[in-house]
């Protein structure tokens, strides 16, 4: 009877991940579709909010370092898109990869002299004095970026396959292929020689040395695509929201989305977004004050870390990893 049992619980347990997906990917279609205005508005933040945890997943929960700098290269992206197209006429889709060149060039440079080392340290504490140094800048440079008033935006990206990006359904679809490409970067390094040398890198620095992987070339190389990818997300930010100030550069903003990483899962593709939908989502939806909504997040972040470390997306992939082990510990007796 218990092994008959078990194979139902491995189903389930395989049938889960592939509905959550699916109900997630119907959410998304009807919410772009048919939503509300209220909707479509809160679903574009979390699509924002979803790629900027999963860039900075490749960093923290692949190879295991730690970076303060996300919001500076998020800022950094918003404001070079902005000044490109408004000084400059560059067209948006223009401004996307020159923001995203300029965002690894700058990432390669910081961090070259910090992922020489082994254990993160170096990393955060240089990037965390960088990230304060780009929110000084942009709070003090008041020519250029208007200072802590910050900058108006009044441009729209210009229409892609048809679509009019410049209603609010329009820039929900383009923070939600934000999204999109942030997952397909993460499910390829995944899946590719990258990435597994990364995860060897976040389990045994000195190991995977001796092995011979190139530990500070891996960890530069993710975190320079952490950062580009931090950047194009950011291009999207200014026509959103239509202002940007140097608060969006603060080190606040990273914190947040580690928060978001602990609570969904590090190191998983579906832990971002779920610890995006607990942040953003739940609080939103059922009108949680601000002061409460901080107190309660504070308190599901310290059960997580004592009870389920591996974060929401962690337990049930241990849980899907148990079911399979059952399962075929069940058809070994069976066949025996």
């Amino acid at each position: 009877m218990i092994a008959n049992r078990r194979p139902g619980a491995a189903t389930a347990a395989r049938v889960l991940p592939i509905a959550g997906w699916s109900l997630l990917a119907a959410l998304v279609i009807l919410t772009g579709v048919d939503g509300s205005r209220y909707f479509v508005y809160l679903a574009t933040l979390i699509a924002l909010n979803a790629a900027l945890a999963t860039s900075l997943n490749l960093l923290i929960g692949y190879t295991g370092q730690f970076a303060m700098s996300h919001a500076a290269f998020y800022g950094l992206g918003a404001y070079v898109s902005a000044l490109l197209i408004t000084h400059l006429g560059f067209g948006f889709w223009v401004s996307v990869p020159v923001a995203m060149l300029l965002a690894g060039a700058l990432a390669a440079v910081i961090g070259y002299p910090a992922v020489r080392f082994t254990g993160g340290i170096y990393l955060a504490l240089i990037t965390f004095a960088f990230g304060e140094l780009a929110r000084l800048v942009a709070s003090n440079w008041q020519d250029l970026t208007g200072g802590p008033m910050g900058m108006r935006v009044l441009y729209s990206p210009s229409p892609l396959f048809g679509i009019d990006l410049g209603s609010a359904k329009g820039l929900y679809w383009l923070a939600v292929a934000m999204l999109l490409i942030s997952l397909a970067v993460i499910v390829l390094v995944r899946r590719s020689r990258f990435g597994r040398a990364l995860i060897a890198i976040r389990e045994d620095e000195v190991l995977a040395s001796f092995l011979g992987v190139n530990v500070v070339g891996y960890k530069l190389a993710a975190y320079v695509i952490s950062s580009m990818l931090a950047a194009m997300v950011g291009t999207a930010y200014a026509p959103i929201l239509t202002f940007i100030s140097p608060d969006l550069l603060g080190v606040n903003q990273t914190i947040s989305w580690i928060g978001i990483l602990i609570v969904g899962g590090i190191g998983t593709v579906a832990g971002p977004i779920i610890g995006t939908l607990i942040f953003y989502a739940i609080p939103e939806l059922l009108s949680v004050p601000p002061l409460y909504r901080l107190i309660a997040l504070g308190v599901v972040i310290i059960v997580v870390v004592l009870f389920a470390p591996e974060g929401i997306a962690g337990v049930m992939r241990r849980l899907l990893r148990r079911s399979n082990r059952r399962r075929a510990a069940a058809l070994e007796t069976t066949g025996a």
